[in-house]
Parts: structure tokens; C-alpha cells; sequence
């Protein structure tokens, strides 16, 4: 089923996600394309107004939960950060191809508790994958390495646990964990009531 059309608005946060072409793992080395990431988003920030709540590289895609300033609506910072990304990764591994398999991806969050789930959803991205078991561990991610200047906590926080490691380390139930990847794949993040909580 294809996905409804964007809903621009500078008063809630999306979820971000864009795939690599192919789902192949990014031309140059993580290390590497976590750097030019950091310093797209950096820019991204200072032109657009673009606040960051969260951002997570994996090999071949990356998450992010993001919110647009009034100037400038998300589909111009996401093209500006995309189209820079990609020049500088293909600069740096000597290529002209695409980076991206296609546009990114934005879901659209209405409320604090699904706010809640997707900014957990993403931090918990790596240890789902397997690549580690606490999502402290994990580099690639504005958690534990920022580089960018994080949004300031707001009212979309109000759901999340005072002890958020301990939260965010507590896997969610398979039922909710298949809501929430199927909700992010939708213009508007809904989850059926009866499997809300966490």
C-alpha cells in the first residue's frame, strides 16, 4: 500500500529513516560515514533550523527523530542533508553512484507515548540487530558519542522513565515490537490501543 502524502508541519516530530542503495552497507567505513553525518546534520542544523532528538547510524541505514523549524519545512532540510551526505560520502570512496536507495522516509508523531516508543525503538536499533546488548555500547549514536547539538528535552519527554538507561535496555514485546516497525512505516505513527503500552 503506498504511504499517504507528507504532512508538513514545524509542531510535531517525525521519524526519520533512509536506506542505503541496495541495502548494501555505505561506501567508506562507519567510522567514516559517522563523521560526515555528524558534520551534515551540524550544518543541516544551523541552515534549517532542523532539531535532532535522536540520531543512529547502522551500516546501511540510519534513524532519526527529528522536528522542523517554522522557516523551513522537514523536505527541505532532509533533501539538503541527503543530497550533502551524499556527495561527501561519494567523495570520499571515489564514486558517482547513489548513496541512497531512494528518499527518506518520514512517519509523522502525534503524541508523547509514541514519541516514547520511537525514540526507544531507535536507540534499540543495534542491540536488535545484534551487534550489541546494551545500547550504551554502541557508537553510532548521538546517545553515547552526540556531535551534534541535541534538542532540548520538551514535553515529548514527558513518557520516558527518569532512569532511561535502565528503560531503554529493557527490550520491547514481540506484538509491540512489530506495531511500533509497522506503525514507522506509515505517514502517521498510530498503534493499535491494545498494545499501547511498553
Amino acid at each position: 500500500m503506498a504511504r499517504k502524502k507528507i504532512l508538513y508541519t514545524h509542531e510535531l516530530p517525525y521519524h526519520v529513516m533512509a536506506r542505503s542503495n541496495n541495502k548494501e552497507w555505505f561506501y567508506i567505513p562507519i567510522q567514516d560515514c559517522w563523521y560526515v553525518f555528524q558534520d551534515v546534520i551540524r550544518k543541516t542544523q544551523k541552515q534549517y533550523g532542523l532539531q535532532v532528538y535522536v540520531f543512529v547510524l547502522m551500516d546501511n541505514h540510519y534513524h532519526m527523530l527529528v522536528q522542523c523549524s517554522e522557516k523551513h519545512t522537514l523536505g527541505e532540510a532532509m533533501n539538503y542533508l541527503q543530497k550533502t551526505v551524499s556527495k561527501a560520502i561519494n567523495k570520499k570512496a571515489g564514486r558517482i553512484n547513489h548513496v541512497f536507495g531512494g528518499p527518506y522516509k518520514p512517519t509523522l508523531i502525534k503524541d508523547p507515548d509514541s514519541f516514547s516508543s520511537v525514540y526507544k525503538y531507535i536507540l534499540r536499533n543495534p542491540v536488535t540487530a545484534g551487534l550489541v546488548t546494551q545500547v550504551e555500547d554502541y557508537y553510532f549514536s548521538t546517545l553515547n558519542s552526540p556531535g551534534v547539538d541535541l534538542a532540548v528535552e520538551n514535553e515529548w519527554f514527558a513518557t520516558t522513565p527518569t532512569d532511561r538507561s535502565n528503560w531503554l535496555n529493557v527490550s520491547f514485546e514481540d506484538e509491540r515490537y512489530l506495531a511500533i516497525n509497522r506503525a514507522l512505516k506509515r505517514t502517521e505513527f498510530r498503534i493499535a490501543d491494545r498494545i499501547r503500552s511498553d
